[in-house]
């Protein structure tokens, strides 16, 4: 059986490793850095579908994954396919952009330069400086004076840019 499987192999030439699993080293923008086999290996691509970065996938640092090798056994063309630590989270669509990062345990989400962020810290600065007409005393108050209408339709603006 193993003369067979032999003279197969000596045929079809060595294919070398497709996939392995190997662990994370080091975390950059669109590429990583990973050990396999006693040996590291840079410029990993992280996992990304469509242009760079568009949706992409960050491993923390110490975790396994699964790389495809697209050159074939060289070692030379090195893809991610599977984390079993997800560090950030990012997709971007349309001047869109949702992300969760697990290292500050924080998300952010964004539209062409308003972020839900700059939304509430406008929100919040409205209910710090709410200002109502008084027209005597025992009365019930008025409308809201004119410049804290301006920041509630500016906050609506931003808000309605962002949310569906």
């Amino acid at each position: 059986m193993n003369e067979i499987r032999e003279k197969i192999q000596a045929i079809a030439g060595n294919q070398g490793v497709v996939m392995f699993t190997a662990e994370v080293k080091e975390v950059g923008d669109i590429y990583c850095t990973i050990e396999y086999g006693g040996n590291r290996y840079t410029d990993v691509m992280l996992f990304s579908i469509g242009q760079q970065g568009k949706f992409l996938l960050k491993p923390a640092i110490g975790s396994m994954v699964t790389v495809a090798d697209l050159s074939a056994g060289a070692k030379r063309d090195l893809c991610i396919l599977r984390i079993d630590k997800l560090e950030r989270f990012r997709i971007e669509h349309n001047g869109l952009v949702f992300e969760i990062d697990g290292q500050s345990a924080k998300i952010d989400m964004s539209h062409d330069g308003v972020s839900l962020s700059s939304i509430f810290e406008k929100l919040t600065e409205i209910l710090k400086t709410l200002k109502v007409s008084v027209l005597a005393p025992n009365t019930p108050s008025g409308t809201i004076t004119p410049d804290t209408l301006a920041l509630v339709n500016s906050f609506e603006t931003s808000f309605k840019s962002l949310l569906k």
